[in-house]
């Protein structure tokens, strides 16, 4: 697992995973039916991660920076690392419209709204992974265009993050930030199989990943 993926995943979550262990089972207590509408959803990543490696393998070193083109390892693992990280947003989306109550992928069902993801019964909103995603920290151009889009369709304005830690508190704007565990629950889903879901996932893409033939420098 690389360094970053395994810092992110530690940090947002009390559970010790041992990621050297050959041993990947996770123990669930947990929604089972939720669980298999998450694996679904999550699973083509996997394909997506093997796919995009073998693509960026044939590239011409010439558009690699010196570090991909000089060590293998670097652009594979880091091929890895931004692919299933740029696709888990989306995935994210979908999982808390498929398995949420009363919540809707504006995108997939009403097309693309102006800083908007989700219609849910808290509201109008935006949800990120975490905290750290470049418009995690709910700012800016973000906040505005949210409150523009929420005002226009007469709705309460959320922001929300799926992973990390759990907190709901509303600012000056009356806008809604809730994350984590208070994310979920709110629409009705357990945070933990989510989680665990995603870190099942992203072990066995790892372990594809690893019999990737690496070319020699």
């Amino acid at each position: 697992m690389t360094t970053a993926l395994m810092s992110f995943f530690e940090g947002e979550t009390d559970t010790s995973i041992d990621f050297s262990s050959d041993d990947h089972s996770i123990d669930f207590c947990d929604d089972r039916n939720h669980y298999k509408e998450i694996r679904k959803i999550l699973f083509p990543l996997k394909q997506q991660v093997l796919n995009k490696i073998e693509k960026n393998k044939s590239a011409d070193k010439k558009n690699l920076n010196i570090f991909k083109a000089v060590v293998p390892e670097i652009l594979i693992w880091g091929t890895f690392e931004r692919t299933f990280s740029t696709g888990l947003g989306l995935k994210l989306q979908e999982i808390a419209a498929v398995c949420g109550t009363n919540v809707v992928n504006i995108d997939k069902k009403e097309g693309k709204k102006i800083g908007v993801d989700l219609r849910a019964a808290i509201g109008l909103g935006q949800l990120k992974a975490g905290t750290t995603t470049q418009t995690g920290t709910h700012k800016g151009d973000s906040l505005n265009k949210l409150l523009e889009t929420s005002k226009k369709e007469n709705a309460e304005p959320f922001f929300a993050t799926a992973l990390g830690e759990s907190y709901e508190y509303l600012d000056d704007n009356g806008v809604l930030y809730i994350g984590g565990k208070s994310f979920w629950k709110k629409i009705g889903v357990d945070y933990d199989t989510v989680y665990n879901t995603i870190v099942e996932v992203i072990v066995e893409t790892y372990e594809e990943v690893k019999l990737v033939n690496i070319p020699t420098v």
